[in-house]
């Protein structure tokens, strides 16, 4: 195993962060996984699982059960760490811009598409370490800027070099699912299975460049671009794994986690191992097919339903109550699909949304994340 400290700018005159990877079987030749957690850094569920599957990982090494390169960034997010206000933690925005650490990523398509034009050839291997190495010259190129800029550029420069990127989150209340492009629907699926997540929610763009689509829609974009004229490989799989809610942190869970993941390794021929996917085939649905529950007024949020239900509908899932007035107003589904996410508070202002149904019928467009 590898230990890699990268120091990120200071930001005010004796204050220093870094950010640390742990690189494990670094001479192996099967395929590439890169791993990190903490990006929102008050989501803990990711980062107490690696803490689990790093064990894990020495102890294949060591038996040289690594058939391919595994990076693990345990906290990528140490800025967002220090962040807190009022005793609750902010890391999810940025405190000095106000911008979400898990968007704004560099457009590596726009970064390196001309500088491509003389490089690529009819050898789509080939073509495919062209651009991972343009991508590598182009950080290198860009301007650090302030410390949460320089944050994403650093962490784009381990991961980007990857064959598989596994980012690590949680939402507020919600059942196990994640995020992935359609241009790996096996691996999707193969992920699902592994880990036991019921609902894979597909987009090829979703909108402010998240750090899951910084490595799968350059592909898209540079095949767009020269695909008529050269062979340009589908790029990197990446994934958001969204690991249930904010609270659902403790070691059985995060050692059950890791060794699901440990699995995932092995299936695709990154770690030896006998075990396939225990779990079942995902319900696979388009995010732009999830609505948005609002509140209806302000008050206090109660549920009928939990994450992870099939709601129909017309169905009640939930009440609003305003305490001064007494009224008590349903929040009904407007779709046949699953509830898969709440947010947190029990207190609410109207219009907040306050919950996500994913369905079969895209509807939305535009930028399809919450902020």
């Amino acid at each position: 195993m590898i230990e890699d400290r990268q120091p990120l700018p200071s930001t005010a005159p004796g204050t220093t962060r870094h950010l640390t990877s742990y690189l494990f079987a670094p001479d192996t030749t099967g395929p590439s996984v890169y791993l990190q957690a903490g990006l929102h850094a008050d989501e803990m569920p990711g980062v107490l699982i690696l803490q689990h599957l790093l064990p894990l990982l020495e102890d294949a090494e060591a038996a040289g059960r690594l058939h391919g390169p595994v990076r693990v960034v345990p906290l990528a997010n140490p800025i967002g760490l220090t962040q807190w206000a009022h005793n609750k933690p902010m890391g999810r925005h940025d405190a000095d811009s106000l911008r979400n650490f898990n968007r704004y990523y560099p457009e590596m398509a726009a970064l390196i598409g001309d500088r491509l034009e003389n490089r690529l050839t009819q050898d789509e291997a080939a073509n495919g370490a062209v651009i991972r190495a343009a991508f590598a010259e182009a950080l290198e190129e860009l301007p650090s800027g302030t410390e949460a800029e320089a944050q994403r550029i650093a962490l784009l420069r381990w991961s980007l070099q990857a064959d598989h990127v596994l980012d690590l989150h949680c939402d507020h209340w919600a059942m196990l699912h994640l995020y992935a492009s359609p241009t790996h629907p096996q691996t999707t699926s193969l992920l699902a299975r592994c880990i036991g997540a019921g609902l894979a929610l597909i987009e090829a763009v979703s909108g402010g460049n998240a750090f899951d689509e910084a490595h799968t829609v350059p592909w898209l974009r540079l095949r767009d671009r020269y695909g008529d004229r050269f062979p340009i490989p589908v790029g990197a799989f990446s994934a958001t794994l969204e690991y249930r809610g904010q609270f659902d942190v403790d070691d059985a869970t995060a050692a059950w986690d890791a060794a699901n993941l440990m699995t995932f390794l092995a299936a695709i021929g990154v770690a030896a191992g006998d075990a396939g996917p225990a779990h079942p085939e995902p319900e696979t649905l388009p995010l732009s097919g999830t609505v948005e529950i609002l509140a209806p007024q302000g008050g206090v949020v109660t549920w009928a339903v939990a994450p992870g239900a099939r709601v129909a509908t017309g169905q009640i899932i939930g009440h609003v109550t305003d305490a001064m007035t007494r009224q008590r107003l349903a929040m009904t589904s407007p779709i046949d699909g699953i509830l898969y996410r709440q947010e947190l508070w029990r207190s609410c202002l109207r219009g907040q949304v306050l919950a996500d149904i994913a369905g079969k019928e895209p509807g939305r467009s535009g930028n399809l994340l919450s902020d």
